[in-house]
């Protein structure tokens, strides 16, 4: 028989992805690989559903984000190619988010940007995970007013919740992966396999009865 082998998707950080796809990246007005929002430049650009002046910018549903589709994607290219480097060149690059052909378009399968999924090391691992434990330790915002939330576990909580990773770490099988360390002392040097850990295995049992149902169910 005839085996055919076929490219189904492309994984890596957000920086690696746009050079791949020949993107303009996410510090760019049009950062997202998976929607149109426009940022806008307020000291640094950022990517508001609801701009500080409706007047002046668009606003969005965050339920009905637009879209990027392959054949807008392909569109662009066509676009950027057409023109020779220059001013207009640049400026079209910022209001599109392409800066060329990818080579990956070669390959028939490539579909944009279904075959560029959401990298999850650095989305919930190195990212969410830590700012829903700040949320939950109550340290998330500056203003200790802010943090003063239903879901917030108070200290002592979490000093339990650290002796008890501590005491099962001899007990935890290696196919798990490393031990836990005690996350009240030690989560600034989580690195993605401890945080992959925390979320998949110690955070459910740890949290009931300690963080309220509703935000425990999501």
């Amino acid at each position: 028989f005839l085996l055919k082998v076929t490219v189904l998707s492309w994984s890596g950080d957000t920086p690696g992805l746009s050079k791949l796809a020949c993107l303009t990246g996410h510090n760019s007005y049009m950062a997202c690989r998976y929607c149109n929002l426009r940022g806008i430049y307020n000291n640094q650009i950022y990517y508001p559903t609801t701009p500080p002046s409706i007047e002046t910018y668009k606003t969005y549903n965050p339920s009905d984000l637009p879209k990027r589709t392959h054949r807008d994607y392909k569109i662009r290219i066509e676009q950027i190619t057409t023109i020779p480097p220059s001013r207009t060149h640049d400026t079209l690059i910022s209001d599109l988010g392409v800066t060329g052909r990818s080579v990956l378009l070669e390959i028939e399968t490539t579909r944009f940007p279904t075959c560029f999924p959401i990298d999850i090391m650095h989305l919930f691992y190195e990212n969410i995970a830590l700012y829903m434990l700040k949320h939950w330790m109550g340290c998330f915002f500056k203003d200790s007013i802010l943090n003063d939330q239903p879901y917030v576990i108070n200290n002592k909580q979490w000093t339990e919740i650290g002796i008890e990773m501590e005491t099962v770490r001899k007990s935890i099988p290696t196919d798990f992966g490393r031990p836990p360390l005690n996350i009240l002392h030690h989560h600034n040097g989580y690195k993605a396999e401890e945080w992959a850990s925390w979320i998949t295995l110690y955070s459910l049992p740890l949290l009931k009865d300690r963080l309220p149902a509703k935000y425990l169910k999501g």
